[in-house]
C-alpha cells in the first residue's frame, strides 16, 4: 500500500489490514441495502476512497464505524436517486444472490429446493420493503453488531436503533407468517 495515506496513529500496515478485514464485510452490507454486487462494490470502492482520503481519521478506534455509516448513506442515496430516473416501464434487472443459486443447487429434494427459493425471495422482497433505516439495522444486527454499534454506524440513538431493529424484524415476522413454522411468532 505504498503511497496511501497515512491515517492518524495508523503505519500503513495497520491500514492496509484493516482495509482487507473491513471490505468483504462492507460489500455484503451493501449488497443486502442494494441489492447488485456491482453497485454494492462501487459504494464501498467510493467509501473507502473518500474515507482513506481523510488522513485524521484513526481507523483502529473510528474507522469502521464511519465505514458503515458512510456505506448506510450511500445506499440510501444511490437507491433514492435510483427511483427518481427509473422508468416505470423499466424494472430493475433480475439480480438473485449467489448464495441462494448455490444453496437451491445443493437441495437434493426439488419440492425442499422450490420451498427454500421461496423463502427466499419473500425474505429478500420483505426486506426490500422495509424503510431504508430499518434495512439497515435489522442488516447490521444480522451481521451481529450491538445496538450500540448499530446507533453509532446510523448517528441515531441506541434507543431509536433498537426501535429500528424491532420494527424491522416485526415487519419482517408479519410478511414472513406462511414461511415459519406455526406458533413462531407468539410472543413477539
Amino acid at each position: 500500500m505504498t503511497g496511501a495515506p497515512r491515517m492518524a496513529g495508523n503505519s500503513d500496515r495497520e491500514v492496509e489490514a484493516w482495509v482487507g478485514r473491513v471490505i468483504p464485510r462492507g460489500v455484503a452490507y451493501a449488497r443486502t441495502l442494494l441489492r447488485q454486487s456491482a453497485d454494492a462494490e462501487d459504494v464501498v470502492h467510493d467509501v473507502l476512497c473518500r474515507l482513506l482520503q481523510h488522513t485524521e481519521y484513526d481507523l483502529a478506534a473510528d474507522g469502521e464505524k464511519i465505514f458503515f455509516r458512510s456505506i448506510t448513506n450511500a445506499c440510501i442515496n444511490r437507491t433514492q436517486r435510483r427511483r427518481d430516473i427509473a422508468s416505470l416501464d423499466a424494472p430493475f434487472e433480475d439480480d438473485t444472490p449467489f448464495s441462494a443459486v448455490v444453496a437451491s443447487r445443493r437441495a437434493e429434494d426439488p419440492v425442499e429446493a422450490a420451498s427454500a427459493a421461496e423463502t427466499r425471495e419473500a425474505v429478500d422482497r420483505g426486506l426490500a420493503s422495509l424503510p431504508p433505516m430499518q434495512r439497515a439495522a435489522v442488516e447490521l444486527r444480522a451481521m451481529r453488531y450491538s445496538l450500540d454499534e448499530i446507533a453509532r454506524m446510523l448517528n441515531v440513538s441506541a434507543s431509536n436503533a433498537g426501535v429500528l431493529v424491532h420494527r424491522g424484524r416485526r415487519r419482517l415476522a408479519e410478511l414472513l407468517t406462511p414461511f415459519l413454522p406455526r406458533g413462531h411468532t407468539e410472543g413477539r
